[in-house]
């Protein structure tokens, strides 16, 4: 974990255990789920939740949700937490790519999966034209981009074993 990077997870966690909302906007048009999403675990977003439900729908400055940053964090209980509390797999951002093409973009193949099941729908484009696997492909995610091709080819089902 870099320096920064921790930095940044005390932050969220005193953030959240202490609920300091002047610390929360560590970034501009950033609110405490976003840094938690992109840093914390799965325990500290529900803690978030439990005070403020609606932040799982909060938007950053580039419209990005929670779970949009939560495809790319390292810890999966996040992506979980925040699609248990309803947050949307196809939300949007400013340049129509979901939390499946960040996971994608990332190369977290095991996030993809979790968002698939979540209800993610893997044909959905962005405005520059990609879908997930699109994304996957341009930066060599091998993996994301076979789980998703896979889902697709085989017709699968969000909540439905495939």
């Amino acid at each position: 974990m870099t320096a920064t990077r921790a930095l940044h997870r005390a932050a969220a966690i005193l953030i959240t255990v202490l609920g300091l909302a002047a610390l929360a906007h560590a970034n501009p048009g950033e609110q405490a789920i976003h840094q938690i999403a992109r840093t914390g675990s799965g325990d500290e977003v529900s803690a978030v939740l439990a005070r403020d439900p609606a932040a799982r729908d909060a938007r950053t400055a580039r419209g990005s949700t929670p779970l949009h940053l939560a495809a790319m964090n390292s810890d999966t209980s996040v992506l979980k937490a925040l699609l248990a509390a309803g947050a949307d797999p196809n939300a949007r951002d400013e340049i129509g790519s979901t939390p499946l093409h960040m996971a994608a973009y990332a190369s977290r193949a095991e996030h993809a999966q979790i968002l698939l099941e979540g209800g993610a729908d893997p044909l959905l484009k962005n405005l520059e034209g990609r879908d997930a696997a699109s994304m996957g492909r341009k930066v060599k995610a091998d993996e994301a981009v076979g789980i998703i091709s896979l889902w697709i080819l085989k017709g699968c089902q969000p909540k439905v074993p495939c």
